[in-house]
């Protein structure tokens, strides 16, 4: 596959806690989708960098352990997102596995210690390429080995803030935006551990003008995230992780991540599509997502994956008036930008 003739390909692009994990479920049930769950999250700080490499370094980047995604997504802290605390007799351990094998192999296969060895043989030979191209040809790679699936689709909880990057570096995918009400995003991102350390770093790191969300710089694209990583590998990361952000903090976080990530889509023709629709309408909404990202939406397909969404929860229900009122708040910058949308 050259780079004048890519494989097809979808991203889709959301907040983090606005039901993406969802549309990774139904897109693995199509028959004509390879759905690559969290591969850019997982490669955590060398997601989008270098510009070019070798094989080599590619595969390492992807298969090399690290101690700060280890704290962050492991079975006990993130266990119904860990796929790999799931796989029985794992040859790496679960607490400490390649970034590869977390999530995006066992949401592929049954064996994903088995596809970790395959690819190993292939990716570590190629040569010297872009950092797309090393991309593109792990997802042929991996379509191949799926039975030939025809178009690549990549979920990573909170891609929305690398949206312009993603665009830039894969021009071929056609784009999803997946929107969820603020407040309700907002209310499960302050209850899940890799959000709360994405919020602590958000705050206190500007102050040395790092910035998590920056267009150009942002977290797997700036030089300093692979330094900052293997620093914070070294020390306990629990008492971020353990404490909820306030819903202030977490509401103004929200809003800056949609805020950045509309910017990043200027000029692109999304999809968008609603996570209370979704629930609310299922069949009518996994069809358009099927027709929007392959031309199709199998009857089959769509009988199947109708059945997944349940019921939206409502985790504003249980704030008081005036909790409500400081989470709406925050909120409103980021919901503003939505509404100029329509």
């Amino acid at each position: 596959m050259t780079k004048a003739d890519p494989m097809p390909g979808g991203l889709i692009l959301g907040s983090a806690r606005c039901g993406s994990t969802l549309i990774s479920r139904i897109l693995r049930s199509h028959p004509d989708i390879l759905s690559l769950s969290e591969l850019f999250s997982t490669a955590g700080p060398w997601a989008f960098r270098p510009d070019r490499l070798d094989g080599a370094r590619f595969w390492s980047q992807l298969a090399k352990p690290s101690r700060t995604l280890s704290q962050v997504g492991n079975p006990s802290a993130a266990p119904g997102e860990f796929l790999y605390g799931n796989v029985s007799q794992p040859a790496h351990d679960p607490y400490l596995c390649p970034p590869i094998l977390a999530i995006t192999l066992p949401h592929l296969s049954s064996n994903p210690d088995a596809l970790f060895r395959d690819l190993a043989t292939t990716m570590e030979q190629r040569g010297d390429m872009e950092l797309g191209d090393h991309y593109r040809a792990l997802f042929t790679d991996l379509s191949v080995r799926m039975g030939g699936r025809g178009v690549w689709v990549e979920r990573s909880g909170g891609s929305l803030v690398a949206a312009e990057t993603l665009r830039r570096m894969f021009p071929e995918a056609r784009p999803v935006l997946l929107l969820r009400d603020g407040p309700e995003t907002a209310l499960s991102m302050r209850d899940y551990p890799a959000v709360r350390l994405a919020i602590w770093m958000w705050r206190h790191l500007r102050h040395f003008g790092i910035d998590l969300l920056h267009p150009q710089y942002h977290y797997g694209r700036g030089r300093i995230w692979p330094l900052l990583s293997a620093i914070g590998g070294r020390f306990g990361l629990s008492r971020i992780l353990d404490t909820r952000p306030s819903l202030q903090k977490t509401g103004a976080f929200w809003s800056a991540v949609t805020k950045t990530g509309l910017e990043g889509l200027k000029g692109a023709a999304p999809l968008i599509l609603r996570y209370e629709e979704l629930c609310n309408e299922p069949r009518r909404e996994v069809e358009r997502l099927g027709l929007f990202l392959t031309g199709s939406a199998p009857e089959s397909w769509l009988d199947r994956a109708e059945t997944f969404p349940r019921k939206p929860s409502q985790r504003m229900k249980a704030l008081t008036r005036w909790e409500r009122r400081e989470l709406q708040d925050a909120c409103a910058p980021g919901e503003r930008a939505l509404a100029e949308l329509s």
